[in-house]
């Protein structure tokens, strides 16, 4: 278990030492640089003491399941790409093209638009395109998001104490109840049938989206996310975990949000049975702040940031939403966890999610709920392994789990019809490259199983430099006169 730790946290930690190295400036990435490896060769240390845990087998058959769901996932290009890929596509190009930091335009008075947006996921692949061009790069990101995606397994599989195929099969299949909702109350799209469409969007603007739908639409924050949450719910010290929390953060803010609560819930329970200071480590204390208030100045530099406040669906959609996307799993795990701080906790973060707004769209409630899902996911796998659980229990959980099931499979049903379409039944004068012109707008997808007929790719926009809609204000900000720009930018 020792290795698993050690390279899951130079998974995490390498990225941000990257972007130290292109986004700050030499007096502050130098010293920056040496206390993260520091506390890297900390934790290496500490992760001697994990061998006596529950350690998965990393099997021929984990590797390949964990390997054809990031195929189909769209990442590196092989397979079918959903809507959310133009702009990923274009971040990744412009971050092998552009120098680090990457500025778009840099008048001697007037905007200053720098890319501004969740970047670390993509920094080792960048890196490996700046040397051996885009398809090399995107090989990189398929074997990066490929070996995340298998840290993850084998640590899910070490905290339920079981195989790591079963942890897979947990992870690939868990979802919300989503097909009830599609049924019950979409009024045309999403349907069950074909059984291709997107039903994460029954309930229009809200969504609890899936493992899969993450991995196939956000894997840039997902993945990292899922990798912090797992090691702060490992048996490690508050130190550890208060820099997973921040990595969090780094790689995905909003997520971060969702985790906050119960890093302080860890915390408060140390601080009951102990002194919670004890035996903690001040580089990794030191290391966790240094990740937090770069994160916290460079994300700042986007006004997008700065737009919050409430959004109120009605009660009764809210309502039926919370039921049916995490209420049923919450309550039927009552019996088995109402007296667990955690529980009330998850209750409370799914309940809340829907009424919030951060930033210019509505991913809040998609991205800060990855925590909570996350810890639902565990119970529900934990009380259907537990055979002295009681049986009506384990039987609820397993039907709700089946039903939920359905939203990864359609997620996957599509990229394989798109995949088939494309390579057995377009001929080769329908098979579409995507336009090389760059884009100043996109318009917003369709029905996802029609997104960019007669191509694999997603890759419209081709980069940011010309974007001036609206969708151009998640990535691109003037930052002339933040503070990110002002002190630690070396440009």
């Amino acid at each position: 278990m020792k290795w698993i730790l050690r390279i899951s946290w130079s998974y995490l930690l390498l990225p941000f030492i990257l972007f130290g190295v292109g986004w700050l400036r030499l007096a502050i990435a130098v010293p920056l640089i040496g206390i993260m490896l520091w506390a890297l060769w900390e934790i290496w240390k500490k992760a001697e003491g994990a061998n006596d845990e529950f350690q998965p087998r990393l099997t021929t058959s984990v590797i390949l399941l964990a390997g054809l769901w990031v195929l189909l996932s769209g990442v590196g290009g092989y397979a079918f790409q959903n809507y959310d890929f133009h702009a990923r596509n274009a971040i990744l190009r412009d971050l092998i093209e552009y120098e680090w930091p990457v500025i778009y335009a840099q008048p001697e008075r007037g905007p200053l638009r720098m890319l501004v947006y969740y970047i670390g996921y993509w920094l080792p692949a960048a890196l490996a395109g700046k040397i051996f061009g885009w398809n090399f790069a995107n090989g990189f990101l398929f074997l990066w998001t490929w070996l995340g995606v298998i840290l993850v397994i084998l640590h899910l599989g070490s905290i339920l104490r079981t195989s790591a195929v079963k942890a897979a099969l947990l992870l690939i299949g868990f979802s919300g109840l989503d097909a009830l909702g599609a049924i019950l109350f979409a009024s045309e799209y999403p349907s069950l049938w074909p059984p291709i469409q997107h039903l994460e969007i029954w309930a229009g603007v809200l969504q609890y989206s899936s493992f899969t739908t993450q991995l196939f639409w956000v894997f840039n924050q997902a993945l990292p996310a899922w990798l912090c949450i797992l090691l702060l719910m490992r048996k490690q010290g508050n130190d550890a975990s208060f820099l997973a929390w921040t990595l969090c953060f780094f790689f995905a803010p909003l997520a971060s949000i969702g985790l906050l609560p119960y890093l302080a819930l860890k915390w408060f329970t140390q601080v009951r049975r102990e002194k919670p200071l004890r035996g903690m480590q001040k580089k990794l204390i030191l290391a966790g702040v240094l990740v937090l208030l770069i994160s916290v100045i460079y994300f700042s530099s986007n006004s997008a940031a700065q737009d919050r406040g409430w959004q109120m669906p009605a009660w009764s959609d809210a309502l039926k939403f919370i039921l049916v996307e995490a209420g049923v799993l919450w309550l039927l795990l009552a019996p088995l966890r109402r007296r667990d701080s955690a529980w009330v906790v998850t209750g409370l973060l799914l309940l809340c999610a829907p009424f919030i707004q951060l930033g210019g769209g509505r991913d809040f409630v998609m991205r800060a709920s990855i925590a909570p899902l996350m810890v639902l996911m565990i119970w529900c796998g934990t009380a259907v392994l537990d055979r002295a659980a009681p049986r009506w229990i384990r039987v609820g959980l397993l039907i709700a789990l089946a039903i939920g099931s359905l939203t990864p499979m359609y997620e996957i049903n599509r990229s394989l019809y798109r995949l088939v379409e494309y390579y057995f039944l377009l001929d080769q004068d329908q098979r579409l490259l995507p336009d090389r012109e760059p884009a100043a707008h996109l318009e917003q997808g369709g029905a996802p199983e029609a997104e960019h007929p007669g191509a694999l790719l997603a890759d419209e926009i081709y980069t940011l430099a010309f974007l001036e809609d609206q969708l151009s204000d998640n990535y691109i900000a003037n930052v002339r006169k933040s503070p990110y720009f002002r002190y630690l930018s070396p440009r």
